[in-house]
């Protein structure tokens, strides 16, 4: 539930949404409750000539959804086809003696420190049973954690700060850092930079032209914040701008470095230019 949250609340904005529609297909079904963002997507997409259907809690047909003041679907479920699979999580604890151990649940999640150590100091809990992310990546960066420790090691004291998240859909749709909706919500300065696969020479070679990368960047330090990218290899593009972000770098990284041409990885210095410009612009604009 958290990861569902967390994916709707920090997801791509509506109109990359419907940038990518082209490739939303099958029979899925997701259900998500009103409060989160999706709902004003899905009746957006619905505007745009994207096949959404949405069902009662009795599954029977409802002919139409409208959205309130708040933004929010009238309905307090739907279910809308066509659109994303989200499989959530639980933690498989009962019956296992967990707490004749010694060992503390929340809600049948195994409660841990930073090493990984549960309130019995020689056993360790690591992956999924811990709860959120519940990500293979940051599950095996736990168990190196907890190694670590255990045996004496002076490296991997600490898990990233940084985790990343990759979705391997069609197109695949990666993240990490911020958002750009996260960040204003919180009243904090944000700048963008996008780069289109259309224009990228890499894109055009192997025929998969759709896709984008988006970089949200301080607009007063330039630093980078977060990397958003929905296109082919977005799970491993999406790496580049965490170790930049991993060393406090800025989006003047991309601009000065040289990228091998043709490659998906140059999308990062075009993003970096647009957010130059974009920039620009808005400093134009605010000095009159």
């Amino acid at each position: 539930e958290e990861e569902i949250s967390k994916l709707a609340a920090d997801g791509p904005t509506e109109e990359e949404l419907v940038k990518a529609k082209k490739y939303l297909t099958g029979s899925y079904v997701l259900r998500f409750d009103t409060s989160t963002k999706i709902c004003s997507q899905l009746v957006h997409l619905q505007t745009e000539g994207f096949p959404v259907e949405y069902l009662d809690e009795r599954n029977a047909m409802i002919e139409a959804v409208t959205l309130d003041a708040t933004k929010r679907v009238a309905k307090r479920l739907f279910e809308g086809k066509k659109l994303l699979v989200a499989v959530g999580r639980r933690p498989v604890t009962e019956n296992l003696g967990l707490e004749a151990l010694g060992i503390e649940l929340d809600r049948g999640y195994v409660k841990i420190n930073g090493l990984m150590q549960t309130a019995v100091p020689h056993i360790y809990a690591v992956g999924d049973v811990i709860g959120f992310p519940a990500l293979a990546s940051t599950s095996m960066d736990q168990g190196r954690v907890a190694v670590c420790h255990a045996f004496g090691f002076d490296y991997k004291t600490r898990l990233g700060s940084l985790l990343p998240y990759g979705i391997y859909t069609i197109p695949e749709c990666s993240m990490v850092g911020a958002s750009e909706a996260e960040l204003r919500q919180a009243g904090r300065p944000c700048e963008i930079g996008t780069a289109g696969y259309a224009s990228n020479a890499r894109a055009q070679l192997v025929g998969d032209p759709d896709g984008l990368l988006k970089l949200v960047f301080d607009p007063t330090d330039r630093k980078l914040l977060g990397v958003h990218i929905v296109g082919q290899r977005a799970s491993e593009l999406v790496h580049v701008g965490m170790a930049v972000m991993q060393l406090g770098g800025t989006i003047d990284v991309f601009i000065d470095a040289v990228f091998n041409y043709p490659t998906l990885g140059e999308l990062y210095k075009y993003a970096a230019y647009d957010g130059l410009n974009r920039l620009a612009k808005r400093t134009a604009a605010a000095s009159g």
